[in-house]
């Protein structure tokens, strides 16, 4: 016990002085300081819809550790958009999920394993990976959209596999601000605004009413 205890304490602050900032919104730990690229995605979808992502990774000899933004560029501009509903940002992760999954297979990795989950009560998608011919697990990702941007964490074998780091990795990421963070966009409540409106004409009538009859009341005296 002691000595599990002895190794949480050597870990902890190595986890802690890895915090990295992806921006604003995202943070995750690496185990040192990753590098950092930034690229261009040039996509073949019918909308023609580009996307720069910056990618925040760590190799070694035994492992590797990736975190990458993308954001889709309209026009040159960053492209934001919320999906409408539930079944739009299921229909966008389906989207991302494809082309994760043939960036995956080009180095050997194919699904094993796909299901939702929540990071901080926002949908994201778990996949698991194995060899071509093999079922044991060779990689596993997180994927994560908020305010239109996608997250991708990815933790793969090079050399080893070890699921105590690459659940620390996951169990890392971080959301900050997430009172200002949506993934799909708020429908406008026209019944919602009709009632207020009502109900302010309705107030407006009784007061109004109100005062009429206490200046009667008032003559009459």
């Amino acid at each position: 016990m002691k000595k599990r205890l002895f190794i949480l304490i050597l870990l902890f602050p190595v986890f802690l002085l890895g915090q990295t900032k992806i921006d604003e919104n995202i943070s995750v730990n690496f185990l040192e300081k990753p590098e950092t690229t930034e690229f261009n995605i040039e996509n073949t979808n019918p909308e023609n819809v580009k996307a720069k992502a910056t990618a925040f990774y760590l190799n070694s000899k035994d492992d590797s550790y990736i975190a990458m933004r993308i954001n889709a560029i309209i026009d040159g501009k960053p492209y934001n958009e919320l999906s409408q509903s539930i079944i739009a940002l299921k229909a966008v992760y389906k989207y991302i999920l494809t082309e994760q999954l043939k960036s995956m297979e080009k180095k050997g990795m194919f699904l094993k394993d796909s299901s939702q989950i929540k990071i901080d009560n926002y949908l994201a998608y778990k996949l698991s990976f194995k060899g071509k011919n093999s079922e044991e697990e060779n990689a596993e990702s997180r994927i994560l959209i908020l305010n239109g941007i996608t997250y991708i964490f990815i933790y793969s074998q090079v050399a080893s596999y070890d699921k105590v780091k690459k659940d620390q990795f996951f169990k890392s990421i971080k959301i900050n601000h997430s009172e200002n963070l949506k993934q799909i966009e708020e429908p406008y409540n026209y019944f919602n605004v009709i009632i207020r409106i009502l109900g302010g004409v309705l107030f407006l009538y009784f007061i109004r009413k109100f005062l009429k009859k206490e200046k009667e009341n008032n003559r009459i005296r």
